[in-house]
């Protein structure tokens, strides 16, 4: 069993709560989700969890996806930690429906990767 440390580990946690959250969605238009207590709160959490995995990945593989904002995903997790009240819906929606869905090529890209690297 691989460590929960592992970078292909906390690949595939980014990957499922990607896919897990834009299914969870799906059909549903951004009004319905910000009344949705449910709804609004599994969208903070999964950005939580793709946050703290983005923030475990060596330096060197992210580097390898020098177009994603990692700093800024690793820099919302500790937004909605500590400072909560500060992110608005519409910073949300936006990582919902745009970042999010555009960070999945690369980290299929990133997975490929090292499954092809020697070991």
């Amino acid at each position: 069993m691989a460590s929960a440390k592992s970078p292909v580990v906390r690949l595939r946690h980014i990957r499922h709560e990607i896919t897990a959250l834009v299914s969870s969605v799906e059909g549903l238009g951004d009004d319905a989700i910000l009344a949705s207590h449910v709804h609004r709160r599994a969208l903070e959490r999964s950005v939580e969890i793709i946050s703290e995995a983005a923030k475990s990945l060596p330096d060197r593989l992210r580097e390898t996806e020098p177009t994603m904002p990692w700093k800024d995903i690793i820099g919302i997790g500790n937004l909605l930690r500590h400072e909560y009240y500060r992110i608005d819906d519409t910073t949300m929606l936006s990582i919902l429906r745009v970042h999010l869905p555009g960070l999945l090529p690369a980290i299929d890209r990133m997975e490929r990767r090292l499954a092809e690297a020697p070991r």
